[in-house]
């Protein structure tokens, strides 16, 4: 009888286990989900005329375009919506996906665009997603009020693609190293089959960064992509390789509630068109050869900071700066060789996520108006316009 009390305590001690076994593999498998994002109404003034991305609109003003002509706009283009969710303890899957609704202009029909939009699996300090997420190279966002123009040719150059990339952090100290590495797109696609594609050749980028005292974030970052031109017109053929490179330092530095630094230092070739936005991309490896456009690298140099102070609970302050230098050995027409924005905004949070948005810029562009036959800058003209943004946003 003793030996069955003692088999009877064994096999409830196994039940017992196998239960809390069971229910610990049943609580990995939860999948905790999250939305988040945010609502939000512009309104933009600007005394001159501004592009946007190239284009002669108010959607997010980057460039000062000479038109003496003042514009007014309003939209909830900027509102964002993302879904974000992860499952498991030791080996974690997730995958995120947000959304928006910008077009380049004030459209009261904009269509709804993904932004970013990845599975992932992580173990330890490593981590593999693959889908479309943020740049390793400039991979710091300012804090503008223009969501959308993120001081993008204004010295940030970082953007979202397609892409494979791998993570690994390790714990050491107060250093936190990470090192991460994509393979990706490297340009946007025109009809068929884009640049990059024919090359045959992903993009590649690498960033080794450190948190330093659990809070202060520093880190240097390559990037490098290949495009194949090919084609014909007349007596000319071509069949042209460009090649993207560059190389960049970036650092976030939140020192104290009231004074908090961010920031990009960049250069490089042909970054323009990898869609790493600058003013000195290779603008003439698609153009007709007939025109006499020049081919040869466009390179760039660039810097944005922006510092930032929680004043009080219901008053947050910005100021900043960025430029882009066009460094490349000779222009065309219409090229810019300069472009600068300075600006301050700020935020006021009324409550349950709600808050009003102040922001003025002041836009510096230099465009080349004159060459000669070796593509040397005989003349330019500096445009600027001042612009106005307010605006009302629900976070969630």
């Amino acid at each position: 009888m003793s030996y069955m009390k003692y088999i009877l305590l064994f096999a409830a001690l196994m039940i017992g286990t196998l239960a809390i076994s069971a229910q610990e593999k049943e609580e990995e498998k939860k999948l905790d989900l999250k939305f988040y994002g945010f609502i939000k109404g512009d309104m933009v003034y600007a005394t001159d005329g501004v592009n946007s991305f190239g284009a002669n609109t108010l959607a997010a003003p980057q460039v000062a375009n000479g038109d003496e002509q003042s514009a007014i706009g309003f939209t909830a283009q900027h509102t964002r919506i993302g879904l974000k969710g992860t499952v498991g303890e030791e080996i974690k899957a997730g995958g995120l996906v947000e959304i928006d609704f910008f077009s380049n202009a004030f459209d009261a029909n904009g269509k709804p665009r993904i932004r970013l939009a990845y599975a992932s699996i992580a173990k330890g300090g490593f981590e593999a997603r693959m889908g479309q997420q943020w740049d390793l190279f400039s991979p710091n966002n300012a804090n503008t009020n223009h969501t959308n123009g993120n001081m993008w040719f204004a010295g940030n150059r970082g953007f979202r693609r397609a892409q494979l990339q791998l993570s690994y952090k390790l714990d050491i100290d107060n250093v936190f190293p990470m090192v991460q590495v994509l393979l990706g797109e490297t340009t946007r696609e025109d009809v068929g089959l884009g640049k990059d594609n024919l090359s045959g050749v992903p993009m590649l980028q690498a960033r080794l960064s450190g948190k330093l005292m659990d809070k202060y974030t520093v880190g240097v970052s390559f990037v490098n992509g290949q495009y194949q031109e090919k084609g014909s017109a007349g007596p000319w053929d071509w069949d042209d390789k460009i090649t993207t490179t560059g190389f960049g330092f970036d650092f976030n530095l939140p020192i104290h509630q009231y004074f908090s630094l961010v920031g990009e230092v960049n250069s490089g070739t042909n970054l323009n068109n990898a869609n790493l936005f600058n003013i000195a991309g290779n603008y003439g490896y698609n153009i007709n050869p007939i025109a006499g456009n020049s081919v040869d690298d466009k390179k760039s140099f660039g810097l944005w900071l922006n510092a930032s102070s929680k004043v009080t609970d219901w008053l947050l302050f910005t100021i900043g700066y960025g430029m882009d230098k066009n460094n490349s050995e000779n222009f065309n027409v219409g090229n810019y060789e300069a472009n600068s924005m300075v600006y301050t905004n700020f935020t006021l949070p009324i409550k349950h996520g709600f808050a009003l948005m102040l922001e003025y810029q002041i836009l510096n562009t230099t465009q080349v108006t004159g060459v000669d036959a070796q593509g040397q800058i005989t003349d330019t003209q500096d445009n600027k316009a001042n612009v106005f943004g307010v605006a009302a946003r629900i976070s969630f």
